[in-house]
């Protein structure tokens, strides 16, 4: 469909008719004196100058002419009428129709919104001459085929009527005939919109205020006039998402919005898909239960993409959706309220009207101001330090967002109390707000205090009242029962709802995860130790018969067996019961040893050689469990504590240092459905190997991690690895270092440990 340009969108057009009472219930009948016409910078007058007030029967256009149809009038066919400078208005034609009846025909260039004032003397119908773009409608594929099989057909649609029962607003448009229809939803703001082909609407442009079940209100309006074809648009403004049932036939159009948020709720609290209608034959429409909202998806943050702009472009038709799966539902359902924002005061929304192209040379304020109040159907009221010039292009904006550039270039601001719109400079605004905020305040500090109790299921009623208590009024009080888990608040009504409010979001279950872990932890040890033992003993004497034949020394004694068996506390014990040389093996499985000596015994030697070779593997697998909420640490400790004894003034103080492996871990679910995890071990261990005053010291090994890992995944802490490789040698000064023989005065002793700990961790939401 192919883009037209208008001077205004045909969903803004509106109709005001206000009558001042002059001549109701009187039988006389009005004459016209005078038809006239007034162009000017923003609009284009036809003034009709009678006698008294006419009566106005009803009003419509007809392709490019706006027909009038009056009751209790006197025509004459000398009635003058001029249409000079008019270049908005073609033409203007006055008949008579019947008895006291009359048709007024005003031809214009193109169709444009129009109000009609009715007065004593005078009726004045206005034509705004301010233009704007109108975007071309995108229609559907299955859509468009329909209306190709209806071309060249028509129907009218009459007033919309609204039931409201049963919790349940149904709003029911008659038609004359069958036609199509198109739904399809915008944003910023919500709306639902429902374009109705190849009809008209007799009715003048309305609007219908609800203000209930999150449906603000409802406009009906011509959106269209042919070029190429009528279509009658109904737009449902929303405050939140909602469902609806939208059904078709030729009686008419049916839409239907619910109290509750779905409709598909039991009274067991499962979901039911509701049967969908038999659909009609084409071209009626099936019923259809649908959403306008973000779908229930696997992920819940995903949207429907909505028709973009208001021009409705991109627009769905409605199809058969087929029912979902009852516990599929209820699962997205539970995951999207558990982590859908909840918001405590509504956040306002800008820029919500409908959009209009502003262009202003050296205009004077109040004017152009009165005149987009006039757009919106408000009255205007200005402080008396308003004024100025406006000079503007503004194309294709929302009608209170050119207001607001308005304001804020002059430094201007507005206050809307119902469907009258102060404009005041912002001095005198801030200065009124602040009077109002005291007002407020001296009202609150005088008002009643009421009392409640609060039992609080899932919070701790102290962690509740810390977060309250910056919340309650000057006069509020907030105190707890910690045996029944109450919370007693004092404070005056505003602020106890308030105060509520917050408590229900508060105190609401929180999830538990169940982490679980295998911890393996294997060991690999070798040890080799090699050690000797030398012992002698050397006699010269006369008694022998081997003296040294010298005056001194005559005789000689050598002892290399000084180390008696008693004190050696390694090795083994010689004929000569000591040894010169003790270099055992530390810890040994074998042992060799020599004894030489001549057959007088004045010459001994004791050789005993000491060895050990030890090889081993260790694994240990243990699998500790535990549940914790949703971000609350959760502590896994496995090992031992050693006493450590103090001495302090005579006091001996004992306490405990664990050498253990201590597991923390604080689980974090987010919206998809995973797990962010911050983890933190630490792996002590004793070194009993060096002892400090009897006490060893503690090794420490330790990592800190945050992963995110899927519901039921694993993950793997590894590289936590520790290698001991000790070497001990004991040996003889001087002889050590003796080629080849310095290893007979030597002793070694090799310890080798390798240690590795594997660390899976398992979370699982407990649903």
């Amino acid at each position: 469909m192919k883009r037209k340009d208008f001077w205004l969108l045909f969903t803004t057009v509106s109709l005001l008719v206000i009558f001042s009472g002059y001549g109701y219930g009187s039988s006389s009948a009005a004459t016209i004196n005078k038809i006239t016409t007034q162009p000017g910078k923003l609009s284009t007058r036809v003034v009709l100058e009678t006698d008294t007030a006419l009566t106005l029967a009803r009003t419509y256009y007809a392709a490019k002419t706006i027909v009038l149809e009056l009751d209790q009038v006197n025509v004459t066919s000398q009635t003058p009428v001029e249409t000079t400078g008019a270049q908005l208005v073609t033409g203007v034609q006055l008949e008579k129709t019947g008895p006291e009846q009359a048709r007024l025909q005003i031809q214009v260039q193109e169709p444009v919104p129009y109000t009609v004032t009715a007065e004593k003397n005078r009726t004045v119908i206005e034509l705004n001459r301010i233009q704007r773009g109108l975007g071309e409608v995108q229609v559907e594929p299955e859509v468009q085929q329909q209306l190709d099989q209806n071309a060249g057909t028509s129907v009218f649609m009459h007033k919309l009527n609204m039931e409201d029962k049963d919790g349940e607003v149904r709003f029911r448009a008659k038609l004359s005939g069958g036609t199509v229809s198109q739904v399809f939803t915008l944003e910023k703001p919500l709306r639902l919109v429902v374009d109705v082909y190849d009809a008209v609407y007799e009715e003048p442009a309305s609007e219908l205020p609800i203000d209930k079940y999150g449906l603000k209100k409802v406009r009906v309006a011509q959106f269209q006039l042919s070029n190429p074809r009528s279509i009658t648009r109904m737009v449902f403004d929303l405050n939140e998402p909602k469902f609806y049932d939208f059904s078709s036939d030729k009686e008419g159009i049916v839409v239907s919005f619910f109290k509750e948020q779905n409709p598909l709720l039991t009274a067991a609290g499962g979901i039911t898909p509701k049967k969908a209608a038999t659909p009609p034959p084409p071209p009626d429409i099936s019923v259809q239960k649908t959403e306008i909202a973000p779908k229930m998806e696997v992920k819940p943050s995903t949207p429907v993409v909505p028709a973009k702009g208001d021009n409705g472009k991109n627009g769905k038709a409605v199809q058969e959706t087929p029912p979902s799966n009852p516990d599929d539902l209820t699962f997205v359902r539970e995951q999207e309220q558990r982590y859908e924002p909840k918001v405590l005061t509504e956040r306002e929304v800008k820029f919500t009207g409908e959009i209009i192209t502003l262009k202003f040379k050296d205009a004077d304020l109040r004017d152009v101001i009165l005149f987009l109040g006039d757009f919106a159907k408000l009255n205007v009221v200005f402080d008396p330090e308003v004024r100025g010039v406006v000079t503007c292009n503004l194309e294709d904006v929302p009608w209170d967002q050119a207001l607001d550039i308005l304001l804020r270039n002059n430094k201007l601001g507005k206050v809307l109390e119902g469907n009258v719109l102060r404009i005041a400079p912002v001095s005198v605004l801030t200065r009124e707000d602040e009077d109002q905020r005291k007002l407020r305040e001296s009202k609150e500090l005088a008002g009643p205090l009421i009392v409640k109790t609060i039992t609080l299921s899932y919070s701790k009623a102290r962690d509740v009242m810390a977060l309250l208590n910056s919340k309650k009024s000057q006069r509020g009080e907030i105190t707890i029962d910690e045996r029944t888990n109450t919370l007693i608040i004092a404070d005056v009504r505003e602020n106890l709802d308030l105060l509520e409010r917050l408590i229900s979001v508060l105190d609401t279950p929180t999830p538990q995860v169940s982490i679980e872990a295998r911890i393996v932890e294997a060991t690999s040890t070798f040890i080799r130790n090699i050690g000797i033992q030398w012992g002698w003993r050397g006699i010269a004497d006369p008694f022998y018969g081997n003296q040294t034949s010298l005056q001194f020394p005559n005789k000689i004694f050598a002892d290399g067996s000084q180390i008696p068996q008693g004190i050696v506390t390694k090795g083994t014990g010689g004929p000569l019961g000591g040894y010169g040389i003790n270099l055992p093996a530390p810890a040994f499985n074998t042992a060799v040893g020599f004894s030489f000596a001549n057959i007088l015994d004045t010459f001994r030697l004791d050789v005993y050689l000491t060895a050990l070779e030890t090889a081993g593997e260790g694994r240990i697998i243990s699998s500790p469990k535990v549940t914790t909420q949703n971000n609350q640490q959760a502590e896994i400790v496995q090992g031992r504590q050693i006493p450590v004894q103090t001495v302090a003034n005579f006091t001996v103080t004992t306490r405990y240092v664990n050498a253990a492996l201590e597991l923390k871990a604080t689980p974090q679910i987010t919206a998809e459905g995973t797990i962010i995890m911050t983890i933190e071990i630490q792996n002590n261990a004793a070194d009993f190997a060096n002892l400090v005053n009897g006490i060893p010291p503690i090794t420490t090994q330790s990592a800190r991690t945050t992963v995110m890992i899927p519901d039921g995944g694993t993950t793997v802490i590894g590289g936590i690895y520790r290698t001991e490789d000790s070497i001990t040698r004991d040996r003889v000064p001087l002889l050590h270092t003796i080629p080849i023989l310095g290893n007979l005065f030597k002793s070694f002793a090799r310890t080798k440990q390798n240690r590795e700990l594997l660390i899976f961790i398992t979370p699982r939401i407990i649903k």
